[in-house]
């Protein structure tokens, strides 16, 4: 027998030998989009960075932008200014983990609410992720570049019919979000917001962004309070406090806020994309000129007992009126 020619016979053998164990390799190694949206929620919590971001909006009828500059210092330090349009300019925001403060800049307008960053807020996000692993398909798609840095493209499909999906581009070093797209129930997209620069390990002097704020004494007091319990919601509330009783598949209860000193509650509910906010005001609650803010989300509106009460979800219109006839 030939060598050569035995040798010949057993190489192309080999050869797919080599190609299968690297495709077995590259199996092994390569992450599952459930880890990366894992380490992308984590990552949020524990970067520095500069960045300027722009979001677009479309609502029904018109659409807007708005371009923001953010920097983030872990680990819960949070300041944003808005960059445009124009007539937002003078906005800023400044988040420290305890609470959150929105201020109009040469002015003396400013309020509180409850931080993005807190504990709690953290929790209310793991939850949300917990539950997308339950009622969404979670795919990655081919791997891309954002500002020329490589990212992973994950894509989530709900489950059920009716409910929004969402894409994600995810920087493939440091696991943060550059860019995001949602869709609505009908696969329409409403929203887009992703970075036009990004630059990390940016560390700044807190305080001078305190000093973009009116110096006078800053009352840890929220414009509204967060309540991760019905329970502890219903110890705190002044007015009894209707429910809906029916849900669409996989939603839960997320958050209770009181708003108004107490006098308005909005009550969400989420499948960890999609989220179902209702509203009640207690009668003399609050103007109703407050619904002008929801102009373009086609909310139902309706009053039961004295009580006003607006219910708002990027659902079928025929969900939404199943929930509201439920609510008791």
């Amino acid at each position: 027998m030939n060598p050569g020619k035995g040798f010949q016979k057993v190489l192309p053998c080999l050869f797919i030998l080599i190609i299968l164990s690297g495709g077995m390799t590259s199996a092994l190694l390569a992450i599952e989009p459930k880890e990366i949206l894992t380490r992308s929620l984590e990552a949020q919590f524990g970067l520095d960075f500069e960045g300027i971001k722009k979001t677009e909006f479309r609502l029904p009828g018109r659409s807007y932008t708005t371009t923001t500059r953010i920097i983030r210092q872990e680990p819960d330090f949070t300041y944003t200014t808005t960059l445009a349009p124009a007539r937002l300019k003078r906005w800023i925001a400044l988040d420290d983990g305890e609470f959150r403060i929105w201020h109009i800049r040469g002015s003396n307008k400013f309020e509180f609410f409850p931080s993005e960053n807190s504990p709690e807020a953290k929790e209310i996000k793991r939850k949300s992720l917990n539950l997308k692993f339950i009622n969404y398909k979670i795919s990655r798609l081919l791997d891309s570049y954002i500002l020329a840095r490589p990212v992973y493209v994950i894509s989530l499909i709900p489950r059920n019919s009716g409910n929004p999906r969402r894409k994600i581009w995810i920087d493939k070093k440091t696991y943060l979000p550059l860019k995001e797209e949602d869709y609505n129930w009908r696969g329409e997209l409403i929203s887009s917001s992703f970075y036009t620069e990004i630059h990390f390990d940016r560390r700044f002097s807190k305080e001078k962004f305190y000093r973009d704020f009116p110096q006078r004494p800053r009352k840890k007091v929220f414009s509204q309070e967060r309540f991760l319990s019905l329970k502890d919601l219903r110890r705190k509330i002044r007015f009894p406090v209707f429910f809906p009783q029916y849900l669409p598949a996989g939603y839960e209860f997320q958050e209770a806020v009181l708003l108004f000193k107490g006098r308005a509650v909005k009550l969400t509910y989420t499948n960890g994309l999609g989220v179902i906010c209702l509203f009640q005001m207690a009668p003399r609650g609050y103007p109703e000129t407050i619904f002008k803010d929801f102009e373009g989300a086609h909310p139902l509106v309706w009053k039961k007992g004295g009580r006003t009460f607006l219910l708002m979800a990027d659902i079928s219109r025929k969900e939404l009126i199943k929930i509201k006839q439920s609510v008791k």
